[in-house]
């Protein structure tokens, strides 16, 4: 799956150029000005959306062209509206040979397909193939633009304790009211996964340790607020930035992992 942001991104702009297409009835403008380098990545990203094929930007604005220069043939033969996406499917399969086997699915279900295989069906939060996808890309972002990013990771305590004391399904009512607090205390472009059975791993974009800390303070306080049986909840966490702390990306998501670790051997219910 491309990344969510992307994919979301390509779905307006698909619905900007029906748009055009509908009413002006001639070459959307994203392609009759001059690109630039972020309009072909999206335009990469729109033939992805259409097709589950990866293309070069390049490659892609020509193979959209083309579609839309046939899809002019095609209304001027047939007398009546054409979807583009017609011209576009009998480009890759007569010429292009790039399909064999096309299926046609509705973009709003394929989208929720995809989104079914990188989210936690539990917790509602992204799961470990999502984060191994979107970390690669929030680090390629930072160090090619020179931004900061924080890495945080959550261990709740004695989590086995709680499955064994109280069973299962309650271990699963505390995963899902972390996950709850999680998302009620980071930002829209902030990424947060459930990376293992008890483990939560936060991508802090544009975000120092110090943030990161304030960040998870707060998911930490309120997690500790919650009670079960006489016991209150905790969890231990670990931080790492980019590029104070790692200038690769195992090793910034390792140093995270030692410094929850630290938390652990130190009380637990703190951050490191």
């Amino acid at each position: 799956m491309k990344y969510e942001k992307e994919i979301q991104d390509a779905t307006a702009l698909l619905d900007v150029i029906l748009n055009e297409l509908l009413n002006e009835k001639e070459l959307p403008a994203i392609f009759t000005k001059e690109p630039t380098a972020e309009d072909d990545v999206l335009i990469s990203h729109l033939l992805y959306l259409l097709t589950n094929i990866n293309f070069p930007a390049e490659e892609s604005r020509d193979i959209l062209k083309r579609s839309f220069e046939l899809t002019s043939k095609l209304i001027e033969s047939l007398g009546r509206p054409v979807d583009f996406r017609v011209a576009l499917l009998d480009i890759l399969l007569s010429k292009d040979k790039r399909m064999n086997n096309p299926k046609v699915i509705e973009i709003k279900l394929y989208l929720e397909q995809e989104r079914m295989t990188v989210v936690d069906h539990l917790t509602g939060l992204y799961n470990k193939r999502y984060f191994d996808e979107a970390s690669f890309r929030i680090f390629n972002q930072a160090r090619r633009h020179n931004r900061i990013f924080s890495v945080v990771v959550i261990d709740i305590d004695d989590f086995k304790k709680i499955n064994d004391e109280f069973g299962h399904p309650m271990g699963d009512e505390v995963l899902k009211n972390l996950g709850k607090i999680i998302l009620s205390n980071i930002r829209k472009e902030d990424i947060a996964c459930r990376t293992g059975g008890e483990e939560f791993t936060l991508l802090l974009s544009d975000t120092s340790a110090p943030g990161a800390m304030t960040v998870a303070e707060k998911i930490r306080i309120e997690f500790n607020k919650e009670t079960l049986g006489k016991k209150s909840l905790s969890f231990s966490g670990g931080i790492s930035s980019y590029p104070e702390d790692s200038l690769t990306l195992d090793d910034l998501v390792l140093k995270a992992d030692k410094a929850m670790y630290k938390s652990k051997f130190s009380g637990k219910n703190r951050i490191s």
